[in-house]
Formats: structure tokens, sequence, C-alpha cells
């Protein structure tokens, strides 16, 4: 099978989920979506309204502006594949609780497994303790490698914390440049 094919049938056989009690309070599972063979992998946190409504990743405001950073970093958003950390929207958009991050994990593994990323660029807090550690500060370790089982970790802010204002959008460019680079040069094979 296929990559696109075996992402196909892994979201078949969890779009019925109902592991945690977020399940039943969602519209549609944010499955992820893009490249099933990029070397990119893009993690953030869990779904907002638009993405629950809609069953797709970053399609809100947050997600217009991933795109638009993507673009200025060089990278068409096509060739990345991005997800959350949590498929279902959590109520009133808190951020996941750690049952339900667990949850979602052997899901998670699977893509990754499935698409064999060199590089998961965690974006936000929630995906830095999910996939890195969860005692982690994110200005500790934003801008930093790390090595996962199978992939280079890095770490960045959420397109959300450019629209509070409380990081550059530049930040967040530099650090897409320098994954597509990393990539690019197979520095992260």
């Amino acid at each position: 099978m296929t990559e696109k094919e075996l992402l196909a049938k892994l979201l078949a056989d969890n779009e019925n989920c109902l592991k945690c009690g977020l399940g039943r309070g969602r519209k549609k599972l944010v499955f992820g979506e893009g490249n099933p063979r990029s070397r990119i992998f893009l993690l953030g946190e869990a779904p907002g309204a638009k993405e629950d409504e809609t069953g797709r990743p970053f399609v809100g405001r947050a997600g217009e502006l991933l795109t638009e950073l993507l673009a200025l970093a060089g990278i068409d958003r096509q060739d990345v594949y991005i997800t959350g950390s949590c498929k279902c929207r959590p109520p009133k958009n808190r951020n996941p609780y750690r049952k339900e991050l667990a949850a979602c994990r052997p899901l998670l593994e699977r893509q990754i497994e499935i698409i064999k990323p060199r590089v998961v660029v965690c974006m936000g807090l929630v995906a830095v303790h999910n996939l890195l550690d969860r005692r982690a500060r994110l200005a500790d370790v934003r801008g930093r490698w790390f090595d996962g089982p199978s992939y280079k970790i890095y770490p960045t802010y959420h397109p959300a914390a450019v629209l509070r204002g409380t990081v550059k959008a530049h930040v967040m460019v530099t650090d897409f440049r320098r994954v597509a680079e990393a990539v690019q040069a197979r520095l992260v094979d």
C-alpha cells in the first residue's frame, strides 16, 4: 500500500473514535492533511471551531497565517504534512488534557510512522509537551534540534502566538527556513 492508502485506512479505522470524551462532542475528526511523503511534519495542538466544522487542520485564522509564514520561508503548504496532537476539538478551545492527548498518541505515532518525516516541527507548547518533554518550557527549547525515534524534533511557536502579538512573525519564518534548509541539505537524515 502507498502512504496515501495507508493514511486513508488509518483515518477510516479511527474516524468514529471514542477513546476519550472529546469524540462525543466533535463534529468531525481532524485527522491531518498534506503530502503523505513529506520530509517535514508540522504538529499543532488541537482543532478549533473551523477545523471541527471542516475536518481539516489549520483552516482558521492561525491556519491562514501558517500558510503565509510557510510561504515566506519558501515552503508550500501542500508540500508538508500537518496535523494536531489532539484530533478532536476540546470545549471552548481549552488545551487538551493529558488523557485526551494519550488517546490520540497511537494515531499520531502511526501517522509519523507512515509518512517517515525527517523533521517534526512542534508548534506550540502542547505539541512540545506531547512529543518532546512535558516539563519543557517553550522559551528553552524553541529553535533547537532534538532527536526523536527516527526523526529530528524542532520546537517553535504556534501561529496563534503571532496573532496574539506575543511573537513576531519573522521568528517563525526564520524557524521554518531553518527546517527547510536542514531538510534540503540532508542535515537531518
